[in-house]
């Protein structure tokens, strides 16, 4: 199952993982860093942005369907056009098969990572940090089945 994780990298370009039972495999996709300059972080209260349930914020309603992919406009109410990202409480609910999502900027290819992870039936919530694509717009793709995909902005990046 993933989940965010933002880390400080050791002096040695490395980080540390520690399991404290068992073994297990651990795979690590990197999606950004924070430099020392640049855009600031500007919390917020929770704000929704896409409900596929009932479809606000001009998305329409109805569930994701299997290998599709819709665009959310992340730059309304409290965030402003002038952001660069977002951070997104992503959750998925009531899907037809176990598949993932992934979320990343409009106007570019869809990378090969996962942001959510689900088997059927399961509810299931992450953080997701994204950078904001054209038109204000994110995307998202759901691998298989349907599901319905509900989006809270909590904060965004910006000058």
């Amino acid at each position: 199952m993933p989940n965010l994780v933002a880390v400080k990298v050791g002096p040695d370009g490395n980080v540390k993982v520690y399991n404290k039972f068992g073994s297990v495999h651990v795979i690590f996709d990197v999606v950004a860093y924070y430099a020392a300059s640049g855009d600031l972080f500007y919390p917020i209260t929770p704000a929704r942005v896409l409900d596929t349930r009932t479809g606000p914020q001009g998305t329409p309603a109805g569930a994701v369907g299997n290998g599709g992919t819709i665009s959310v406009d992340v730059t309304v109410g409290a965030v402003p056009a002038t952001a660069s990202g977002v951070i997104v409480n992503t959750t998925v609910t009531q899907g037809t098969q176990g598949s993932f999502l992934t979320v990343w900027p409009s106007g570019v290819g869809r990378p090969p990572t996962s942001n959510l992870n689900f088997s059927a039936g399961q509810t299931v919530p992450n953080l997701v940090v994204v950078r904001i694509g054209t038109g204000g717009n994110v995307s998202v793709y759901n691998q298989k089945g349907t599901v319905h995909v509900i989006m809270d902005a909590v904060g965004y990046f910006a000058p």
